[in-house]
């Protein structure tokens, strides 16, 4: 975490009790109640008292000081956005070593902040994090967090992070669980390494520290075509998967049923590579690792269920077509096909190649502009371009590789309509139009 001193204020709500009390955009707030302020998690944690007295530097250099009772109105204090503390480590499987140029610059920017992980569900290794900051944790709570674990060896983890200093994981994660923390970990799988006998082995040992850590999220490798001068890995083979598979079930029904949660569950993309059916809603109890594309089939699959339970239904005005990647082509098909039989109206899928990344990823979020584009003056457009929200950033407004929606538009000329890409999400954008249309 950062250690100057003090937060900028990036602005200041007009009336709050921070603007009748003099604080303007540019001012750097240096403590609270005599606690300095390092970051946003101080300023919130130490302001979110009934009762404060805050220290700040105005931007002429002048140091002021106010005791604060903002009660439910808030502060109105917005800071600036949290200085993003970067990784030291070199997995031998980092996925954004393996990305092209010329991508969104913000894509190259490996984080380790556990400030991210307990804000927006980001993985970090704990390879270097201090006493300070574990105590930090533990002082405001910072829970749940999302934890890379990827094997309990540490040597073997010291060879797989590429870093020989890392921290032992299985202590931070003690002492944190022992605090109250509540940790979800993730293992990513390459073959030959710290699959099989070794991930058996990584798991029973992870066991000791359940229910603090809550849920283990088994994943395949994510391999692009830009490797050239990276340590040689591999994909996951079908036999592979299934092994994996099995080894996850043998130790499920190890477990038994001691609660609601799953402990360690497998990537939806294990079950893709195995051809193997996915599990029903109850085998990933709360769906904790949604995120890491666990149970987003399964989501699919109920919202589809859901939706399809509807009687009644308008006919559609105009049909379209549906950008996906190759992945989920064989949730996407069936369903567009059904879909269109009850709206009257067709759609229909276009599975985009992804050229930018390699043939071998291909899931629908990491599709490039310009792969769609090529996808679609390739197919022939009928009726509007639907494209999913997840293959542009949180803004909505770009894709991977810089491309706009815009320029798909001008490039097919069609009408393009960004949507949730769940059952839901596709029916509303259809009917209406509560998604962007450009």
């Amino acid at each position: 975490m950062p250690e100057r001193e003090g937060v900028r204020v990036e602005s200041v709500a007009a009336g709050s009790p921070a603007a009748r009390a003099g604080l303007t955009a540019g001012d750097r707030i240096l403590s609270v109640s005599g606690q300095p302020v390092f970051d946003l998690l101080d300023l919130h944690f130490l302001t979110s008292r009934k009762r404060f007295r805050m220290r700040w530097a105005t931007t002429s250099g002048d140091l002021r000081e106010k005791t604060f009772n903002p009660g439910n109105t808030g502060l109105g204090v917005f800071p600036e956005p949290i200085r993003v503390r970067r990784c030291r480590n070199r997995c031998i499987f980092c996925f954004i070593h393996q990305l092209p140029r010329g991508l969104r610059r913000s894509l190259y920017i490996k984080d380790e902040d556990v400030r991210l992980s307990f804000l927006h569900g980001q993985y970090v290794t704990f390879s270097d994090i201090s006493g300070e900051e574990q105590r930090k944790i533990l002082r405001y709570r910072l829970s749940p967090l999302y934890v890379s674990i990827h094997t309990t060896d540490l040597e073997l983890r010291r060879r797989m992070l590429g870093n020989p200093a890392i921290a032992d994981i299985m202590g931070v994660m003690k002492r944190l669980i022992d605090g109250g923390i509540v940790l979800h970990g993730q293992i990513v799988v390459c073959p030959g390494i710290n699959d099989g006998v070794e991930l058996e082995k990584t798991l029973h040992t992870l066991l000791a520290l359940h229910p603090g850590l809550a849920t283990v999220a088994v994943v395949p490798v994510g391999l692009t075509a830009h490797r050239a001068g990276l340590p040689p890995l591999r994909p996951v083979s079908r036999a592979e998967a299934i092994s994996t598979l099995r080894l996850l079930k043998e130790f499920g029904q190890e477990l038994g049923k001691k609660d609601e949660e799953p402990f360690a569950v497998a990537a939806d993309e294990y079950y893709l590579i195995a051809g193997k059916k996915i599990p029903g809603t109850k085998a990933y109890g709360s769906f904790a690792q949604i995120e890491n594309g666990v149970g987003l089939l399964r989501r699919f699959d109920d919202g589809a269920r859901d939706l399809f339970r509807r009687k009644s239904w308008k006919p559609a005005r105009l049909g379209g077509t549906v950008v996906t990647g190759f992945s989920p082509r064989g949730r996407v098909e069936p369903f567009l096909a059904e879909f269109s039989r009850r709206s009257g109206a067709a759609f229909e899928p276009v599975m985009v190649e992804n050229r930018l990344m390699g043939k071998t990823v291909n899931v629908t979020g990491l599709l490039g502009g310009r792969d769609i584009l090529h996808a679609l003056k390739r197919r022939g457009v009928k009726g509007r371009v639907f494209i999913p929200s997840v293959t542009l950033r949180d803004a909505g407004d770009m894709f991977l590789d810089n491309f706009l929606p815009e320029d798909v538009s001008r490039g097919t000329g069609a009408e393009i309509t960004i949507f949730d890409p769940t059952p839901k999400g596709f029916f509303e954008a259809v009917y209406r139009h509560e998604t962007s249309t450009i």
